[in-house]
């Protein structure tokens, strides 16, 4: 079991999907692609309203 994070999820055309064997790892792989590719700072991830909606969006596997 695991867990996965697809950025539609969240709202946006982007087709990339975060996997992780623990959450720790699911939100690494997230934020790594979200800082690299969509240009957010670890501010703007760290916001409660982005982290609800980011703990919405992830679903088991």
């Amino acid at each position: 079991m695991g867990f996965r994070l697809a950025c539609k999820d969240l709202g946006t055309t982007c087709p990339f999907v975060a996997h992780g064997e623990t959450m720790a790892e699911l939100t690494a792989n997230a934020a790594k692609h979200a800082k690299e590719v969509h240009g957010y700072t670890d501010e703007q991830l760290s916001d409660p309203k982005m982290q609800e909606k980011i703990k919405a969006a992830i679903k088991e596997e």
